[in-house]
């Protein structure tokens, strides 16, 4: 049986403490800078707004919609930038409007969509 086989695959292994060759490096996410290119979107909002130079950025998880990429000059879809730290660049103006909130959807009618509130007893729960 060579799966159970462990007197040749364990002698390459480094078992007595000392960090393997990767131990060292951080896993991080790459950071993709992008805009809004649909009409209708839906993400949360992860932190707060920064000014930078020319505009806001603002990190979120996109959940819905089209973004564009102006360094790669590219359209992703929010399923193609799960595995990114996303920050969307805002003008000044939807920063505003976008302060204190955590979940936007855009594009979309109120008869479209559904918000459940927490009742704020902390169990789910819309009991006044």
């Amino acid at each position: 049986m060579g799966l159970f086989n462990k007197s040749n695959s364990n002698h390459d292994k480094k078992g007595n403490g000392e960090k393997k060759d990767g131990d060292n490096q951080v896993n991080r996410k790459t950071a993709k800078y992008v805009y809004l290119s649909s009409h209708k979107a839906v993400f949360i909002i992860t932190g707060e707004a920064r000014q930078n130079k020319y505009n806001y950025s603002l990190p979120i998880i996109p959940l819905h919609g089209i973004y564009y990429s102006s360094r790669e000059k590219r359209k992703y879809t929010a399923k193609e930038l799960a595995d990114y730290y996303v920050v969307l660049n805002v003008d000044e103006e939807d920063a505003d409007a976008l302060k204190g909130k955590k979940v936007v959807v855009l594009g979309y009618d109120e008869s479209e969509t559904l918000v459940i509130a927490d009742g704020g007893d902390g169990n789910g729960s819309n009991k006044a």
